[in-house]
């Protein structure tokens, strides 16, 4: 568990004594922005529907693997956002916003690696087919995880006042964005998606980098 050391310091002109963090490693500023631009570049390159033509696009791989590797990166940084946000509004929500926001990229990564390998040789109504079952129902929990944290990460955020001031409530956008939309699947919806979630990893990487 990552420590959280804090420094006494002294307001000359009110004498009064304040708590903030210690710098933050600097490696996790730079883990969580690094998994931020990863995140939003591998969305960018996700073809814009779930079928069979998708599966055969030149970027098919190449979108669902940088979405993978991201997450270790993203994972990694959040130790130095959850400081942050701590110093300004407490422990229990940031530790709650950023602990459902893990659970939720953690959860998406088996489902970048069944996308990249088993959906291409099975195609995409036995995908269809699979996801209709248990598959589905895990997809969703966890998809739940990934919104609910994404929403609670995005308003912690902006509670804290961290900057870039549009990070926080653009999180939350996605977020909801998402919600209304993931039902579709038509080509216009998936620009919409695919935006949020670039929304989604680029907002982190500007607070990593302002950090």
């Amino acid at each position: 568990m990552t420590q959280i050391h804090i420094e006494a310091t002294t307001n000359e002109a009110t004498g009064v004594r304040s708590s903030v963090p210690a710098a933050s490693p600097d490696w996790q500023r730079v883990s969580l922005m690094a998994g931020g631009v990863l995140f939003a570049i591998g969305n960018l390159l996700h073809p814009l529907q779930h079928n069979d033509a998708a599966y055969e696009s030149a970027t098919w791989e190449a979108a669902h693997l940088t979405i993978f590797f991201s997450i270790p990166f993203l994972v990694l940084g959040f130790p130095v956002l959850h400081r942050l946000l701590a110093a300004r509004i407490g422990r229990r929500l940031s530790a709650f916003a950023v602990a459902a926001s893990v659970a939720g990229l953690i959860g998406i990564a088996p489902g970048t690696i069944i996308e990249t390998f088993v959906a291409p040789m099975i195609g995409h109504a036995a995908m269809t087919e699979l996801e209709s079952g248990g598959m589905g129902a895990v997809n969703a929990l966890l998809g739940g995880f990934y919104l609910g944290g994404t929403i609670a990460l995005g308003w912690a955020v902006r509670k804290a006042q961290l900057r870039p001031r549009w990070a926080g409530p653009s999180l939350v956008l996605s977020a909801v964005v998402l919600v209304a939309i993931m039902s579709s699947t038509s080509a216009a919806a998936g620009v919409v998606i695919i935006a949020a979630t670039m929304v989604y990893g680029l907002a982190l990487a500007a607070v990593a980098a302002r950090a």
